[in-house]
């Protein structure tokens, strides 16, 4: 039996097409987090992330796009927004789809996984020089572990991830059985 994915199309008065793209993912205390934290920035994290540069730069398919990582306590959800003139919409959707099914099936190259390693940590320590970014830090992990979890551990674990770890949670992530599709198109514009 073929699967299909979940899909929404709600028509407002707005100007361009807004796209939201999801996937559930396992919760806060499954170990794979690390490698998923990866997978994340390296898809749709900041101007150098794949998306960022293949919809929105070489294509010029998109005003904005990027991906966003939230976990749970018993479950997540990865999810990619892009905002673009409704007539590229396909096309664009198909780019990303693309570039899912590149994180999926080719390991991610030793510069690329080294750079993105270091933008993480280099982001969690600046974030951490705000007493309120700490203090959500630590709150978020006594809720979810029941102790603190500390900025070495956490650093750590982004630390090791490796090209494999990365392949293999977005061979599970991203498959298509886990995604759901939603638009919000301009009216008058045909679904």
């Amino acid at each position: 039996m073929k699967s299909v994915t979940p899909s929404i199309t709600v028509f407002k008065d707005v100007q361009q097409a807004q796209l939201a793209l999801g996937y559930r993912t396992f919760g806060v205390k499954d170990p794979r987090r690390y490698a998923l934290t990866v997978m994340d920035a390296i898809m749709g994290r900041g101007m150098s992330s794949r998306l960022f540069l293949e919809v929105r730069e070489r294509h010029a398919l998109s005003y904005d796009i990027a991906s966003r990582l939230q976990f749970f306590r018993d479950c997540g959800m990865w999810t990619v927004s892009a905002g673009m003139d409704e007539s590229k919409r396909q096309k664009a959707l198909a780019v990303i789809d693309r570039e899912i099914e590149r994180i999926r099936t080719v390991k991610v190259g030793a510069k690329e996984l080294g750079r993105i390693k270091e933008f993480l940590t280099g982001n969690f320590k600046l974030s951490h020089e705000k007493l309120a970014s700490k203090m959500f830090f630590f709150g978020s992990t006594m809720l979810a572990f029941g102790r603190l979890v500390t900025p070495e551990e956490q650093i750590s674990g982004v630390k090791a991830v490796t090209a494999q770890d990365v392949l293999d949670v977005a061979r599970e992530v991203l498959d298509r059985r886990n995604r759901a599709v939603s638009w919000v198109l301009p009216n008058g514009t045909q679904a």
